[in-house]
């Protein structure tokens, strides 16, 4: 997951990424473990910054952040309060979808836009998309490193490009299952192709391939 991280959307050891996200989310994994793998600067916003985008935007511009990862709404509560971004940031957005009144807000005031999606049952994120101006419908692209995403049909068949149908999430990131209980795994968390196959996870989203090979949610 780092490792592809640090492709896509990318982190270099020039970088200054600030961390937002409570331990107890997923997502942090990436602001906490990324920029160490690949010799950047992390800075850590406190609980009380977190909660007042007026003194997260100062904070930003303080340490001159190059990469900030948060959910639509907070980023929505940034813009609400006149914030304006910053040279060289590029905006990471996940947990939630991406409305398309936001995505041009945050392309009108950051470097690079890219939204994220994923369960954390396949480890935080599992595709990436780099969004840019005039793309249309939000995307969610492409999966990471060694992740597969099929849409299949109710019935576990291979939906046609342009057919809605299930995400299910196939590769080095998915769960083994859920703790202490049987019958949930079992239910979620099926095998690729048929009995033997590598386990991959039903995710419940639905989603379809576009004809350019981007993902949709």
């Amino acid at each position: 997951f780092l490792a592809s991280m640090a492709q896509a959307p990318g982190l270099q050891a020039g970088d200054r990424l600030l961390a937002v996200t409570t331990l107890s989310f997923d997502i942090a994994v990436l602001e906490l473990l990324l920029p160490l793998a690949v010799g950047a600067q992390v800075v850590i916003a406190s609980r009380e910054q977190v909660q007042d985008p007026a003194r997260l935007g100062l904070l930003i511009e303080h340490h001159e952040i190059t990469v900030l990862q948060a959910t639509p709404s907070a980023w929505r509560a940034l813009l609400d309060i006149g914030w304006t971004g910053g040279p060289g940031l590029r905006a990471l957005v996940g947990g939630e979808p991406l409305p398309p009144a936001l995505a041009a807000d945050l392309l009108a005031q950051c470097d690079a836009l890219w939204n994220m999606y994923g369960p954390t049952e396949t480890t935080v994120w599992s595709t990436c998309a780099h969004i840019t101006p005039g793309l249309g419908d939000i995307v969610i692209g492409h999966p990471i490193g060694n992740t597969r995403i099929h849409i299949l049909s109710p019935d576990g068949d291979p939906m046609p490009i342009g057919a809605t149908g299930e995400i299910v999430i196939a590769g080095d990131g998915v769960a083994t299952g859920y703790h202490a209980r049987p019958e949930l795994t079992a239910e979620r968390f099926v095998a690729e192709g048929g009995p033997g196959g590598a386990c991959m996870y039903r995710t419940g989203d639905l989603g379809r391939w576009r004809g350019d090979g981007q993902l949709q949610h």
